[in-house]
């Protein structure tokens, strides 16, 4: 008999129940461990910050200036004593409970002691013994810790000597002017680029070549250079300080007080006679960046750089509370939001007319800054602004010899001595001025004056082409940059030249223990900076016999400047132009309205010469017509300064630091000016002539190689004048 057998398929329901319910288990297993690992991971970063807060008060503590201090404007080593502090971080209150124990050293005995033998109140150290203890819900204890469940405690203890750092040193190298720190060999700058300028005592200051930084998304720069001391022997140069600086273009939003300080910024980093001290928190006006398309260090620049507020920290010399004390009063506001703050503008199109500066007077208007950095504690910090106040263009084979650089360094150096020496109270209204061969001189009533032969007839004023057999040579320039110098930092200087040293002359944030140094020239904030290729270069007559490269910026002064060239026999006067500030150092454009007051020019004549000597002669100004104006631009994502011109057909033209200048020769046939440099891939823009207009010849619009031509002179006159200003936008003419 055949029997039929059926197999069922697939999973009864008691199959499936136990399934879902190991699934269930294993789940809420692995949910528990996420929980364990979570709970784990937030105690051991609790108990993380609470360590940090430990060594940051114990570390706090031990930066102290000196051991006791009776007017109470330092730390001092007297201070440290018991205290207890709160502090919340990621919602967890933590206190900070500090119990100092003082110890003496007992001679006779070779130990330590806590009780105060007689004649020594200053302990030579103190057991600073810090507990934190925190609440935080469901804290789980760790092994080795004994903690009750929702609590947490650690304790961190070290001992602080009553020896500053600075005076340590100076037990341990028994030389009052050296610190004690690994010596680091350092090869100095090769001249004639870099100039070392001797300080005395064997020590040296020098400036390393400026490298801008375009951004080119943007066309806002950056450009970093760095100041470096050393000490020079026999044996070789060994690194003694360095000074980082930054200087930054940036495009910010304002912004009213927040009423919290620390949204606000802060006071300018100043020079405090040995290092760079860093400003306080204060409410007052600030700023955010207007993109993200700019230096990393807008940031800071935006929000720190504006004056006004008031602070119980703030300093009784009201310039040491301002980034540019040197900035006429009517630059300041006196009333309103915006009450003490620096005066911020914009470039804005004005019809058919040149842009003009658009002051930024409301909340969330877009104005453009640029700002000093100086690195402090491994950070940038934005310091008070340049201050140029002398400049000098040289040949390009002066400061090859050494005797050139001695010259050069003993002026330098007499120089930002004798301006030191001639600064009076509140001299920043009628500040001394460096230069040969007619400097000015100090207030007659205040400090000293300043020496009028001082430059004399030291440097080179002329120049020849050929030299050395060639038809071309890098002219260069150099500026002399010194630091406002604060009423605290004058006391001082005044104090060491009358023969005191750096315990009894230290006043306010001036205290000389970080190096050690009464070297008046290692105290004064000074530097000399090459600034050759941050220049803008032009001749008198234009081009012509000698014609100078004057080429945009570019990253690591790729491009070039002060390139001299022999085009035809004669003489030229070359001059190099700069802005004294901050802009000088980005080459950007005008942005208030100082700018043309603060630039600052030199000039060398230059002799175009044949091969047998002749040629040359006395620099003709020149007779043809002159056309001349402005260059600006109000399109994001370029600087004006990067707008290039060339003459064509005759017309010789050259750029100058705010615009351009054309010398137009009446017979030329048909000269044209040839404007350029502004496009961008896929992007149109426009050249537009404003003022007196000239007539456009031809132009290209969209592209990187976007270009205008102008008519320089229609029959039967020429345009004469420098009302034909250039102007570069995003859309048509007018």
């Amino acid at each position: 008999m055949n029997m039929n057998h059926t197999r069922q398929s697939g999973f009864n329901l008691l199959e499936v129940l136990i399934a879902i319910a190991i699934f269930a288990i294993g789940m809420m297993a692995l949910a528990s461990l996420q929980g364990n690992l979570t709970r784990s991971a937030a105690d051991a970063n609790t108990r993380t910050v609470a360590v940090n807060l430990a060594e940051t008060l114990i570390e706090t503590r031990r930066g102290f200036a000196r051991v006791t201090d009776p007017t109470n404007t330092l730390p001092a080593y007297d201070d440290i004593a018991d205290e207890t502090i709160t502090v919340t971080r990621g919602g967890i209150t933590y206190t900070i409970n500090s119990v100092v124990t003082p110890y003496w050293y007992n001679l006779a005995g070779d130990n330590f002691t806590t009780t105060e033998p007689g004649g020594s109140p200053i302990p030579d150290y103190k057991l600073m013994t810090v507990t934190v203890n925190w609440a935080a819900p469901d804290f789980r204890s760790v092994e080795g810790t004994e903690v009750a469940i929702g609590t947490g405690s650690i304790t961190v203890a070290d001992t602080i000597s009553s020896l500053t750092s600075a005076a340590s040193s100076r037990v341990l190298t028994q030389e009052k002017q050296d610190v004690a720190a690994p010596p680091v060999d350092y090869n100095p700058g090769a001249r004639p680029d870099i100039v070392s300028l001797s300080l005395g005592d064997n020590k040296f200051k020098e400036s390393l070549l400026p490298e801008p930084d375009v951004i080119r998304r943007n066309e806002l720069v950056e450009t970093r250079f760095d100041v470096i001391t050393y000490s020079q022997t026999d044996a070789g140069a060994l690194f003694l300080r360095r000074e980082e600086f930054a200087v930054v273009s940036c495009e910010c939003t304002l912004k009213a007080p927040s009423g919290d300080p620390e949204t606000s910024g802060r006071r300018p980093t100043i020079w405090a006679g040995d290092e760079y001290a860093e400003g306080h928190f204060v409410d007052k006006p600030y700023g955010v960046e207007a993109n993200n398309q700019q230096s990393a260090f807008c940031g800071i620049c935006c929000r720190d750089h504006h004056d006004g507020g008031s602070s119980t920290d703030d300093h009784s010399d009201t310039a040491v509370n301002q980034y540019d004390p040197f900035k006429p009063t009517t630059e300041y506001w006196t009333t309103g939001t915006f009450d003490g703050d620096h005066k911020h503008y914009n470039r804005v199109r004005n019809g058919n007319n040149p842009p003009t500066l658009e002051l930024a007077d409301a909340v969330n208007d877009t104005y453009v800054e640029a700002c000093k950095l100086v690195r402090k504690d491994g950070f940038f910090k934005v310091a008070q602004d340049f201050r140029q106040e002398d400049r000098h263009v040289f040949p390009e084979d002066f400061l090859d010899d050494q005797s050139e650089v001695d010259t050069y360094s003993d002026y330098v150096t007499e120089a930002a001595d004798a301006y030191e020496d001639a600064a009076y109270p509140n001299y920043e209204a009628g500040p001394p001025c460096i230069g040969g061969p007619s400097p000015c001189v100090a207030e007659p009533d205040y400090g000293n004056p300043y020496p009028d032969d001082l430059g004399n007839n030291k440097f080179p004023t002329w120049t020849e082409l050929p030299l050395a057999g060639e038809d071309t040579q890098q002219l260069r320039s150099r500026g002399l940059y010194i630091d406002y110098l604060s009423s605290d930092l004058r006391s001082v200087l005044d104090c060491l030249r009358s023969g005191g040293d750096e315990d009894s002359c230290q006043t306010g944030d001036v205290v000389l223990d970080r190096t050690l140094s009464t070297n008046i020239l290692e105290i004064i904030p000074f530097y000399d900076v090459q600034l050759t290729f941050l220049n803008r270069w032009t001749e008198t007559p234009t081009n012509t016999p000698v014609d100078t490269t004057n080429e945009g910026l570019e990253d690591d002064n790729a491009h070039s400047r002060g390139v001299a060239s022999k085009e035809a026999l004669g003489g030229s006067d070359v001059e190099a132009s700069g802005h004294r500030g901050n802009l000088g150092l980005t080459d950007t454009a005008m942005i208030n309205p100082q700018f043309s007051s603060d630039v600052m020019q030199d000039t060398i004549e230059v002799q175009a010469e044949d091969g047998s000597g002749g040629g040359g002669g006395t620099p003709n100004p020149g007779t043809d017509p002159v056309v001349a104006g402005n260059v600006s631009e109000t399109v994001n994502g370029l600087q004006a300064t990067d707008i290039e011109v060339i003459g064509l057909n005759g017309a010789v033209c050259d750029r100058t630091v705010g615009g351009y200048e054309c010398s137009v020769p009446p017979a030329a046939s048909n000269p044209r000016l040839k404007v350029y440099g502004y496009g961008k891939n896929n992007t149109d823009r426009y050249a537009c002539s404003t003022g007196s207009v000239l007539v456009k010849n031809s132009q290209v619009v969209n592209g990187a190689n976007a270009e205008a031509v102008f008519e320089l002179h229609a029959t039967p006159t020429n345009p004469e004048g420098t009302t034909y200003h250039i102007h570069v936008q995003s859309t048509a003419c007018t």
